[in-house]
């Protein structure tokens, strides 16, 4: 039995884990447009394996932030899988540190639309804003006596951030994917805006 992993939130990135929760494969894509190829990506993660799809124990998703078309990718791939009572566990990208002990922090990224997303946690205390991109350098400083160095989700997304939650996921499978089957965790997809916001379309 193995557990499979889907991450499109912001490209395409594929795992396979075993029983223990260990990765027996990890693929990251520079797939951005992931609905057209996601499919044959599963099935050259598996078949290999003699598996099929029916035969995973497990899915874990990663549900945000990203964008709407992003997001329902995975979710889609979610809740066909859950039709076939496959189980399904889905986390945020913010809330890996946390999960894996980090006890304060904040974490970034491009929102789209000229914007940042920026998830403060102090404990069990959180915070979540949409600031003008420009104002990263200034909230990086301000922020960064309380709560240390930013974090982000992926390399290359910020020339000044050198943190990253997908390293986490990575290097941490076991602790993190234990915490997630064990607390039957199945968060809703997060998008950076209200979808109204997010189909909002200018007269100008």
């Amino acid at each position: 039995m193995a557990y499979l992993f889907i991450d499109t939130s912001d490209h395409l990135v594929l795992g396979l884990l075993d029983k223990d929760y260990k990765w027996l494969e990890l693929i990251e894509t520079q797939d951005r447009k992931s609905s057209a190829s996601i499919h044959s990506h599963i099935y050259n993660l598996l078949d290999p394996r003699g598996l099929k799809v029916k035969d995973i124990k497990g899915l874990f998703q990663v549900a945000g932030p990203g964008s709407y078309t992003g997001m329902r990718i995975s979710e889609g791939i979610s809740q066909v899988l859950e039709w076939q009572n496959i189980p399904i566990y889905s986390f945020y990208h913010f809330s890996v540190p946390q999960i894996l002990g980090v006890e304060k922090g904040a974490w970034v990224s491009k929102a789209f639309k000229n914007e940042i997303f920026l998830y403060e946690w102090r404990g069990s205390e959180v915070k979540k804003s949409l600031h003008a991109q420009d104002q990263l350098d200034s909230l990086q400083e301000s922020l960064r006596d309380e709560l240390g160095e930013f974090w982000t989700h992926f390399e290359g997304i910020f020339e000044n951030i050198n943190r990253f939650s997908s390293h986490l996921i990575k290097d941490n499978e076991g602790k993190l994917f234990v915490h997630a089957a064990e607390s039957c965790l199945r968060e809703k997809p997060f998008y950076y805006r209200s979808l109204e916001n997010e189909f909002r379309v200018s007269n100008k």
